[in-house]
Formats: C-alpha cells, structure tokens, sequence
C-alpha cells in the first residue's frame, strides 16, 4: 500500500532535523503492538535505547521544567495528570516498561538518514492497494524505520549502544570471550546423558595428565553445581542454544559470513516485509520486496552499486542460507550472556 508523507496522508511520519541530524519519531503504541516482531525477527531489545528511555522518565518526573512541547513530544501522560511511581529500586526492565507507560513517542537520531527517502522507495515497489493492511503497513514502515536508528546507533557506538563502559571492560571481555565459552562446553560435557562403562576423568595440564576414578561421581558432584550457578543457564538446551549462536565452531555455520551487520539489516527488512502488503502469500522473496530491500542496502551503504551483492538472485540465495543455518539478528558487539553471578547485568541478558 502506498504511503503519503505529506497533505492526506493514510498516515504520518514525523521527523524533526536539529544541525544536520535526522531524527525520527517512533510512536510507543506502535513499538508496544508489533514488539514481539521486533524481539524475534530483528534482535530488537529496549536496551538499545536506554537512554532515550531514560529521557522520557526525566521529562515525566522533572514536569514543568520541560518546555509544553517537549512534553506533548514526548510523553502520554504528564505528572499532574497522573501519578506513577517510578520504580527507583527495579530493574532496568522496570524502568523501561514505565517509560514505555508514560512516553508518547521514542526519539532516535538516524544521522543523515531521512525517512522520506525511505517512503519515497516504499510507494516505488510497494504495488499493493489493499486495505486490509493499512495498520500492519504502518507499523512496519515505523519498525524500518526503527531499524534504520538501530543501524545509526550501532555505528556511532561500535555495537555496544549505551553500554560500552561496562561490555568494553577488560575483565568483562575476556570472561565473554573466553571463559564463558569454556564452561558452557564443559557444562554441556557433563549434562549430556550418555552412557559410559567408566566414571574415570582425565584431566590434561601444563604437561602433566592424571586419571581421577571419580567414584561415586564426587567430580561432577563438586563441579556441575558451581556451573550451574555461575553459567545461569536451566538446561542443556540452553547451553547448547548459546554455544551454537553466540560460539559457533569453524565451518559449523556453513557460509561464511563476511559482515554480520549486513546478514542482521537484510534479515531483519525481510522479516519484517513478511507481515506487510509487500509480500506474496504463499511465495518466497518477490521482486519488489527484493528491489526495496536492495536499494535500502545501497541508500545504508552497506553496497556498492556494482556489489555482486546487488542482485536479486544472490539476496534470494543469501536470505535462503540465512534461513537455513537459522542466523538470527544480532547487533551487540558482544556475546548477550545469561544473568549470572558472572555477569550481573540484567539488560545485557540474550533476547532469546
């Protein structure tokens, strides 16, 4: 369904410039009604925006030292019309969800990014009239545009969005990095049900290897308890579900990839055509959906306009492989361990 940004519109985008900056303008409702989308299909969490959720409870709880405009911008419900505690000692969980009770819209910078360019190749490919998927063609137009401040962000702070001061600690990263992976493969040893005629364990170190008899299990005993705490994964499962996404083996994932950022904006814009008058029922990538998504690729810079990557027939086999090795979106710079003694940041848990 076509869109119009200006006059009669079937509905509107705002977009404020402020010193050669774009910024847009997402409706809260919108993000509310289509987050399960955005968490699932485009790695969306409301941890990328903390800050800006943080605004929005400043501009509520500080009141009438914001100008009306900011307010009316900003927020649904102001603070003489209505009292909300603001949860001081919950979680940065708690304090986004009330700052998506109180906020109006989310404001996000998008850099040179402008969204009439974005409508512009919309009303371009998009040939389908129907009405029925006037509400769904709006909230996914909002959600590109989401993505596209998503994008912005995750340039500006190299993937860690608000949160480099603690993710691009040292300690933090070889803990990512390293020790984590480890005790997730030896946890992943030591629940598996396997049968086996010996208890021995066999530990190899600095030159030096023993054998312990491991009667009545005392080793795994001693250590699957410690893993259990310090991991804070529930079940083999999840440890597997995390080895496989965030620590993949050489050569397990199949094609290489090249610029994971690239495969998680590609997946992302074609996860969310799906639910949008873009898409063909019944049928794969259509042409259409593909030359939107190739010249969004192009206007992002992500390629070149010679790029072989600029073909219909390699996005189509780049989205079936996507699918296929079940890469999911990822923006953070950083593996988004489990909430453990380890790793006590609750916004920075996985989102899966």
């Amino acid at each position: 369904m076509s869109l119009c940004f200006y006059g009669e519109a079937t509905f509107f985008i705002f977009v404020t410039k402020f010193e050669n900056m774009e910024y847009q303008i997402i409706p809260i409702n919108t993000i509310k009604r289509i987050e399960s989308w955005l968490n699932s299909e485009v790695g969306f969490s409301r941890s990328m925006f903390h800050n800006e959720l943080d605004y929005i409870s400043d501009v509520y709880l500080l009141g009438n030292k914001f100008p009306i405009e900011i307010q009316d911008l900003y927020l649904s419900i102001k603070k003489e019309e209505q009292e909300i505690p603001y949860p001081n000692c919950g979680t940065d969980e708690d304090k986004y969800e009330f700052s998506m009770t109180v906020g109006q819209n989310l404001v996000l910078e998008s850099g040179n990014f402008k969204a009439e360019y974005i409508e512009t190749l919309w009303n371009t490919y998009n040939k389908n009239e129907d009405e029925a998927y006037e509400q769904q063609d709006q909230d996914v137009f909002y959600a590109i545009l989401l993505i596209i401040s998503i994008y912005y962000k995750y340039t500006q702070t190299n993937g860690y969005f608000d949160f480099e001061d603690y993710i691009a600690d040292p300690t933090q990263l070889k803990y990512s990095y390293s020790v984590r992976p480890d005790m997730l493969r030896l946890y992943k040893m030591f629940h598996e049900k396997k049968k086996t005629k010996s208890n021995i364990v066999t530990i190899e170190y600095n030159k030096q290897k023993i054998e312990l008899t491991n009667d009545d299990s005392w080793f795994l005993n001693m250590i699957t308890p410690y893993l259990d705490k310090y991991l804070g994964v529930s079940t083999l499962e999840e440890a597997e579900t995390e080895l496989d996404k965030d620590y993949p083996s050489i050569g397990k994932r199949g094609r290489k990839r090249e610029n994971a950022i690239l495969d998680t904006i590609t997946l992302s814009i074609y996860n969310l055509l799906r639910h949008s008058s873009f898409a063909a029922k019944g049928k794969g990538l259509t042409d259409n959906e593909g030359n939107f998504i190739l010249e969004l690729l192009k206007y992002l810079k992500l390629i070149d306009e010679d790029s072989p990557k600029n073909d219909i027939l390699n996005l189509r086999a780049t989205i079936r492989n996507l699918q296929k090795y079940e890469v999911r979106p990822n923006w953070w710079k950083i593996p988004m361990c489990k909430m453990s003694p380890n790793n006590p940041v609750e916004h920075l848990k996985s989102y899966w």
